[in-house]
């Protein structure tokens, strides 16, 4: 049965202080135990439309007690021991206090930031937030910048995890030719919480490893991961969600007085390269195998994100919406995470298919500043109804609306409050 506004705003607020710890909050209890990189973002945003404005700045500012001295951000941050997930802080390696990975993953805590610093109420606790944040965030992006370009000038993630979307299609290729850890037992535990079947493979888990490996082995230096991974791409979703961020935080720094040199250029980079992305024969913005020097033929929603860094050009927008259209004719249940006509398309595993509450979110935002009002609200209405129908799933079934991998996930929690039921 679904359920009222106000229903929702009380469940998806009980999801956000299940999963609350004493300074984070993690993304699913048991499935996912520690401090996700990306999932802080809109985490933040949650606790700030339910007028949680400490447990809001508090979660960007327990993500950036992790950074690197090079300025980079991991993508897991394991503050507690637990037994729930692998691989862990012993797989890793990293010898970083606080216990790490050794990889990132997108810079949309950032844009949470900027968010928070504009949306808060107390413009003195504001602009105080934001100073403390501010050497954090910036450095984070020069980080990105300065060690992560790519040939076109976009960002390069150096393995599957970093990108979000672990399993993309996108990555098949690529993933073929990195090492495999065959020999070794995976002690996976989140097929124990999951079905296997709405999880990654366990041969794609040992190229995840086999990748990790390599990376162990170089000493974890992340001023050259983008050289010595067998894996390396230039993804248009990480880049539009870094061009974003740059955008943001110079806007938000400018309105606080803070110094945001080079911000800016890092905005202007992106989008470029953003745009250097574009491919012609697909009509789409397509990710860049670095290692194969070739464009990755793959339509997946990471190509529509374009439009939250507002890179993608009016005539760009329209073609990618007339295959979305096609998309929509198949499934009903919001933008899948990847082309329902393909053979790779997977309607409940993971990022093969599903329907993702961020993914519709960004691409709502997006549209909605590209003049495509109605289609951003049809959007927000088709994801409330997911919510409201099957709860506060990590992710849905673009087939038949049904929710599915972990149970009250915190993303979905915190932009039912911040998007799908704002005022």
């Amino acid at each position: 049965m679904a359920r009222s506004n106000d229903e929702l705003r009380a469940g998806a607020l009980a999801v956000l202080e299940k999963n609350r710890r004493s300074r984070y909050t993690v993304p699913a209890e048991g499935l996912y135990p520690y401090q996700w990189c990306w999932d802080s973002g809109p985490i933040a945003l949650g606790w700030a439309a339910a007028g949680r404005w400490d447990e809001a700045w508090t979660e960007l500012d327990t993500l950036l007690e992790g950074q690197w001295s090079t300025g980079m951000v991991p993508h897991i941050i394991f503050w507690e021991p637990s037994p729930d997930y692998f691989p862990g802080p012993d797989v890793w390696e990293t010898e970083h206090d606080p216990p790490t990975t050794g990889i990132t993953q997108p810079p949309l805590p950032v844009t949470a930031a900027a968010r928070l610093f504009h949306d808060d109420p107390d413009r003195d606790r504001a602009r105080t937030q934001l100073a403390n944040l501010w050497p954090r965030l910036v450095a984070w992006l020069r980080w990105v910048d300065r060690a992560r370009r790519g040939p076109h000038g976009a960002a390069v993630v150096v393995h599957p995890w970093e990108s979000g979307m672990d399993n993309s299609p996108r990555w098949d290729a690529a993933l073929d030719r990195c090492p495999s850890k065959t020999h070794e037992r995976l002690e996976r535990r989140d097929v124990a919480t999951v079905s296997a079947k709405e999880r990654p493979t366990d041969a794609e888990y040992r190229r995840f490893l086999g990748i990790v490996d390599v990376l162990r082995r170089d000493g974890w230096d992340t001023e050259r991961q983008a050289e010595v991974s067998p894996f390396a791409i230039e993804d248009v979703m990480f880049t539009a969600i870094t061009c974003r961020a740059a955008g943001d935080l110079h806007a938000a720094g400018i309105a606080a007085g803070l110094d945001t040199d080079g911000l800016a250029d890092i905005e202007r980079t992106m989008r470029d390269a953003i745009g250097a992305l574009w491919d012609q024969k697909t009509g789409w913005f397509q990710s860049f195998d670095v290692r194969a020097e070739r464009p990755v033929e793959s339509l997946t929603a990471g190509g529509l994100t374009a439009l939250w860094a507002r890179a993608s050009t009016p005539e760009q927008t329209e073609e990618q919406l007339r295959r979305v259209d096609r998309w929509m004719r198949i499934v009903e249940h919001g933008i899948p995470s990847s082309d329902p006509t393909d053979v790779t398309f997977e309607p409940r595993r993971y990022w093969r298919g599903p329907v993702w509450v961020l993914l519709n979110w960004m691409i709502a935002d997006g549209l909605a500043a590209a003049d495509h009002e109605d289609r951003a609200e049809g959007l927000r209405v088709t994801t409330h109804a997911l919510v409201a129908d099957a709860g506060f799933c990590e992710y849905f079934d673009p087939t038949n609306g049904e929710g599915i991998g972990g149970q009250g996930f915190s993303w979905t929690a915190a932009l039912t409050l911040a998007w799908l039921t704002a005022d």
